[in-house]
């Protein structure tokens, strides 16, 4: 499976009704085009400097393939998106439209009911051992044990898109996040739970990183949001 997330800036000048117009694009896509799924749409939350993000999914690059040239994708969702439309409510450069995502054998991200979704964005070092880095991932992977308010708990390499945010400038060519931790929450007082509590892995992303994971995370970023379904 292919996990697959695009992240949007909105225009200062953006209009309320586009804005809404490309939220239902977004959540209602996988109504239109089957491959398609998990299709779900939310507000950013966090302090990164974007408004909205759209995680979805599909079952192999063939899929992929037969969404991006589907027409609604071309004729309803673009339209907010491409430089040249005049309904295009996003804007470029640091703020810009990103996309980031990995690939899976299931689909261990799904929550039911919806909740909150975080993303931890991660550049690990270049010279990390795979040894470090299965370290790592099964680090991460492990949380919900010590943290039963986390549902979703999934670690694994950047693998999608030419152009990432990295809270700075864009980034073209090889992606300045290597790696992706997307979370699952039910509410934002099970995030803040988790934020705020004496786990493992919340002493270190409080520490910025650097203890217990070998100091081979150089940066990180998140972002998250309330999930709204298709």
């Amino acid at each position: 499976m292919l996990r697959r997330f695009e992240v949007y800036a909105l225009g200062p000048d953006a209009p309320v009704d586009g804005v809404h117009a490309l939220e239902a694009a977004c959540r209602l896509c996988g109504r239109f085009i089957p491959e398609v799924l998990d299709c779900a749409i939310g507000r950013n939350l966090s302090d990164a400097p974007v408004q909205l993000v759209w995680e979805h999914a599909y079952a192999s690059p063939d899929a992929y393939g037969r969404y991006m040239v589907h027409p609604y994708h071309a004729v309803v969702v673009d339209r907010h998106l491409l430089p040249d439309a005049p309904e295009r409510i996003v804007i470029d450069g640091p703020l810009g439209a990103g996309l980031y995502g990995y690939a899976c054998d299931t689909p261990a991200y799904r929550m039911s009911g919806g909740g909150v979704r975080r993303l931890v964005l991660l550049r690990v070092d270049n010279e990390a051992s795979e040894t470090d880095l299965s370290r790592l991932r099964q680090e991460l992977e492990r949380t919900p044990e010590d943290v039963p308010e986390m549902v979703v708990s999934v670690m694994a390499a950047n693998s999608m898109g030419s152009a990432w945010f990295d809270g700075v400038t864009p980034i073209m060519g090889p992606p300045r996040w290597t790696h992706l931790w997307e979370q699952g929450f039910p509410s934002l007082d099970a995030l803040d739970s988790y934020r705020r509590g004496e786990s493992t892995m919340a002493g270190v992303e409080r520490a910025g990183w650097d203890a217990g994971t070998g100091g081979i995370v150089k940066r990180s970023a998140e972002l998250y949001y309330e999930v709204w379904g298709g």
